[in-house]
């Protein structure tokens, strides 16, 4: 849930705007008390906040925009997939090269085939709209990035405040075309297990999500079920024949060995035959030492692909010190982060939520010196181009008035098994928590808001690019 921009200031972009369209907010037929309450009764429970002020309508933005960030999306998980795949040693080997601790991965499956047609297969991009378009600034890959229900939530109440009945992706539905992609290529059974704790559930409203997903999967044929570790053992059945033959896994093990909760069930379901996806390979997809890579160009990436991430990713190094080139020019990289230090974010490579982001323009020179040199002592983060956001036009309200003010979304379009499957949006208002101050936006970090992101109705879905199986 990170991503890194300034608070709103910078200029109202082209991009989320269809000049032959009307403004959403003269379409909305429900009043500000209306709009309000639906917003609390669909999405009660959820990590949506709704202490604040509120979206009184989506981000509606062009067709063609819409579509961008999926394409954007699509290509640059593409790469970021190959870069990681070509690092040498198959999985454990990959662990090893972009640093991160073996222990942390304690559910990888040792099938190399499965973990590498797999490992992207969920995925959630943060974008913000700079001077030149879409930048992607970081990808969450695997399955317990948050939000598909928010934004499910957030669609279904715009279709019912508005005149016009904007167009989006549904995660939920496009996550369950994503699992029948993989029982029609492995000709395995309609059967799931969603895999869960309900120590991650706060209360009641949560379960309703919980059964709203199930009943996604139901309702395409499916056999599912929300299994706790300890049920896993009696649940599946025999080793050879086990009634869910895939596993949705709805959990971080990081979650739960911090709390004391066994992974052995969930590791002895897959001895026994579960296909748990997404596999925990993927984690190293979201390392962002691979979206530094991308970055940097890789031997085998074509003019089109450095093109491509020249113009949607900014500059961004994985903090070892040496000579690196930026915008034509050489630099020595510690020496360059210290002497412009306003025009750099420095993030660890494995983080959340904000928390080991320092944003150059929002730090003080000593702290910013100090973590510089950390990081190059202990090569564990990357540096990135700081980009400025473009705002837009968003009415809000707080439940007896709406009123329109100007935010910098991120933007975070959402993939399943290559498919788009809806997008999500957060962004600060005036109440935003103090943190963001340093630039930082996210909803756990900084008390950002969230909202969906829709197109104009109309467009039909495109055939996906392959799934994971295919084309491999």
């Amino acid at each position: 849930m990170t991503s890194t921009a300034s608070a709103p200031r910078g200029t109202v972009h082209p991009w989320f705007r269809d000049t032959d369209r009307p403004d959403p907010a003269s379409l909305r037929r429900l009043s500000a008390a209306e709009t309000h309450e639906l917003l609390h009764r669909e999405l009660a429970g959820l990590s949506v906040p709704l202490d604040g002020p509120l979206p009184a309508q989506p981000f509606v933005v062009p067709q063609q925009s819409y579509e961008e960030l999926f394409d954007i999306a699509r290509t640059l998980l593409a790469l970021v997939r190959r870069a990681v795949l070509a690092l040498d040693g198959g999985w454990p080997g990959r662990i090893e090269a972009l640093g991160a601790d073996p222990d942390d991965y304690p559910l990888l499956s040792g099938q190399d085939n499965t973990e590498t047609a797999y490992c992207s297969m969920m995925a959630r991009p943060d974008i913000v709209i700079g001077e030149n378009g879409p930048q992607l600034l970081e990808f969450n890959v695997g399955g317990t990035f948050g939000e598909p229900n928010e934004t499910h939530g957030l669609t279904e109440v715009w279709q019912h405040t508005h005149r016009e009945r904007f167009f989006g992706y549904d995660p939920l539905e496009t996550r369950v075309r994503a699992f029948e992609d993989v029982c029609a290529s492995r000709r395995l059974p309609r059967a799931i297990a969603i895999i869960g704790s309900l120590g991650d559930l706060l209360d009641t409203a949560d379960i309703r999500f919980q059964e709203r997903e199930l009943e996604q999967f139901r309702r395409r044929g499916f056999t599912a079920d929300f299994l706790e570790p300890d049920r896993l053992p009696e649940a599946l059945g025999r080793p050879g024949s086990l009634r869910y033959p895939l596993g949705l896994r709805n959990f971080a093990p990081a979650d739960w060995r911090e709390r004391g909760q066994s992974l052995r069930p969930v590791h002895d379901a897959q001895r026994a035959g579960l296909l748990l996806l997404p596999p925990q390979s993927s984690g190293l997809l979201a390392n962002k030492k691979a979206l530094a890579l991308v970055s940097e160009g890789l031997p085998w990436m074509t003019r089109a692909e450095r093109r491509l991430a020249e113009r949607h990713l900014p500059w961004t190094r994985i903090t070892i010190p040496g000579r690196t080139r930026r915008h034509g020019q050489e630099h020595e990289l510690p020496p360059l982060l210290l002497a412009q230090q306003e025009r750099f974010v420095l993030k660890k490579a494995i983080g959340m939520m904000g928390r080991e982001v320092l944003v150059g323009r929002y730090t003080e020179p000593a702290d910013w010196r100090q973590a510089v040199e950390s990081a190059f002592a202990a090569s564990d983060s990357i540096v990135q181009e700081y980009v400025e956001p473009a705002t837009c036009a968003l009415e809000l309200t707080d439940g007896t008035r709406t009123f329109t003010a100007q935010v910098a979304p991120v933007l975070s379009p959402m993939l399943f098994g290559n498919r788009p499957g809806g997008c999500w949006a957060r962004f600060l208002t005036d109440g935003a928590s103090g943190s963001a101050s340093r630039g930082v936006i996210s909803v756990g970090g900084a008390g950002a808001s969230e909202n969906a992101v829709l197109t104009w109705a109309g467009p039909t879905e495109r055939p996906a690019a392959g799934t994971e199986e295919e084309g491999r």
